[in-house]
């Protein structure tokens, strides 16, 4: 069993909070504006470095005790592809995200250090080649992201929750804020019935973090009513499409939900 680790979210998740503000005002003070951001990036990337490897342990740990000593490889996924063929079919596509260069940083050591990367697929679209390629009886993609679930076979979500100490009272960090953990749930059996069940609903809903526009005024549970019964998901959703005076979004909005190449 090979764990496939979408690893963007903990690469964002590595780099968040790792100096504080007096810490930088402090470096400012003592080595000037320019050699402060010098400090401060390689700050930022010791600390994510420590923290990824961190993470990976724990998961490697808690998945190796599920299995019982079936774990026989990791593979890391990262996105770093500048031509992704999405953008190219829609400019909504991702378009309100800025680039964090200090994930980009950290991206590039692990570019360097064994993970999978494309120049025109993301991640996501990498474990879902890789599953097709491995058969989904033989890994577990690992993930927080629910556009995974679409592929089907074994999933495990790791959820970001507040830290609470033995008598139930939240922890707070050294900035005042909760601080935030990630919270290991089973892992999941998807059928592929229930695989394309999940992508049928993003379809009907679209992804709004990432810019796709589904139908109007159709969330889930409008979504789970309009897909209920149904035989041919496919041709309930093209019905749905075209009764909404949106077919053109169809294909488009497939294209831009479908994972893999």
């Amino acid at each position: 069993m090979i764990l496939l680790i979408d690893f963007d979210s903990i690469i964002y998740k590595s780099v968040y909070k790792v100096v504080s503000i007096n810490q930088m005002r402090e470096a400012i003070e003592n080595y000037g504006k320019e050699s402060a951001k010098q400090w401060l990036m390689q700050e930022v990337y010791n600390e994510a470095i420590n923290r990824c490897e961190n993470e990976l342990l724990k998961m490697q740990n808690y998945i190796q005790n599920i299995f019982l000593g079936e774990i026989t490889g990791v593979e890391l996924f990262i996105t770093t592809c500048n031509k992704s063929f999405r953008k190219e079919i829609s400019k909504e596509y991702k378009a309100k995200r800025k680039k964090n260069n200090y994930v980009w940083t950290i991206r590039e050591h692990y570019r360097f250090n064994g993970a999978f990367f494309s120049d025109t697929l993301e991640a996501d679209d990498l474990i879902a080649d890789r599953v097709n390629e491995l058969g989904r009886d033989n890994c577990i993609v690992v993930s927080i992201d629910k556009d995974l679930k679409t592929i089907g076979g074994w999933y495990w979500s790791y959820l970001k929750a507040p830290e609470k100490d033995m008598q139930g009272n939240f922890c707070i960090n050294e900035y005042g804020n909760k601080n935030y953990i990630f919270k290991y749930d089973s892992v999941e059996w998807i059928t592929e019935k229930e695989a394309n069940l999940f992508f049928w609903k993003q379809m009907l809903m679209g992804d709004s973090g990432d810019g796709i526009s589904g139908l109007k005024r159709v969330g889930l549970k409008t979504a789970e009513k309009i897909l209920k019964d149904s035989c041919i998901p496919f041709i309930t959703t093209a019905r749905e499409y075209i009764k909404r005076n949106q077919k053109e979004d169809f294909w488009v909005n497939y294209k831009l939900l479908k994972l893999g190449k």
